[in-house]
């Protein structure tokens, strides 16, 4: 069976460009994510959709599921996507985060941060000081990119890295954050697709979790 824990997708060069926004006047939700979140096309590996890996269109990745239930509370919902996959890579370059920072211009009442996968393993997992360092980079990341309003919700990797997975918990917990667990979804068959990604049904539980998460917020929000 194949080993439904290999992130066998390159960092370099997932997306064109690591943000783009959607004008609107309702809920901001910024996602702040790797190639699950959003891939470009990169034909040389065999993947020509645009949206999240591995969903089948753009529809059934995790990001529009979810938004389609925030939708339905506010219909001129809108979601930007901050693709941070060099800066999982580069984690612990002091200058990382000034190549994301104008995503905060979004101006999110929600962030949703789920990433990890590209950190290197070899590099980091197994090194306190390493661990040490992505915990602060990712401390940071959140810190600027909720422009100081937005809630802010966690999830654990979808490749199970324990080291990286406490690192981002805590954050979560010292700065009062939602803390999301996906449970088997990361571990089923039948929630892995290609590159051994989220599957049209792995992406479906992914928004299902994180939906149950944020949905007070939402309903805060709109009635607020």
């Amino acid at each position: 069976m194949r080993n439904l824990q290999e992130n066998n997708v390159p960092a370099e060069n997932q997306n064109k460009t690591d943000f783009f926004t959607y004008d609107n006047t309702g809920i901001r939700v910024l996602f702040v994510g790797n190639s699950i979140t959003r891939h470009s096309p990169k034909p040389d590996i065999g993947w020509h959709r645009d949206c999240g890996m591995a969903a089948s269109d753009i529809d059934h990745d995790y990001v529009h599921v979810l938004m389609s239930k925030i939708r339905e509370y506010d219909p001129n919902a809108a979601y930007s996507i901050c693709q941070v996959a060099g800066l999982e890579r580069r984690y612990d370059e002091p200058d990382v985060l000034e190549h994301y920072r104008s995503a905060a211009d979004f101006h999110p009442d929600i962030v949703i941060m789920f990433f990890g996968a590209n950190v290197p393993a070899d590099k980091c997992d197994k090194d306190p000081a390493q661990v040490a360092v992505f915990k602060d980079t990712y401390r940071r990341t959140r810190d600027m990119l909720r422009d100081g309003r937005a809630k802010v919700f966690h999830s654990e990797g979808f490749y199970i890295r324990p080291a990286l997975d406490e690192a981002k918990r805590q954050v979560a917990e010292e700065c009062g954050d939602a803390w999301i667990t996906l449970g088997d979804i990361r571990t089923r068959e039948e929630t892995h697709g290609e590159y051994t990604h989220p599957s049209d049904q792995g992406m479906a539980e992914i928004a299902a979790a994180f939906w149950k998460a944020v949905k007070p917020t939402v309903e805060a929000l709109k009635n607020h």
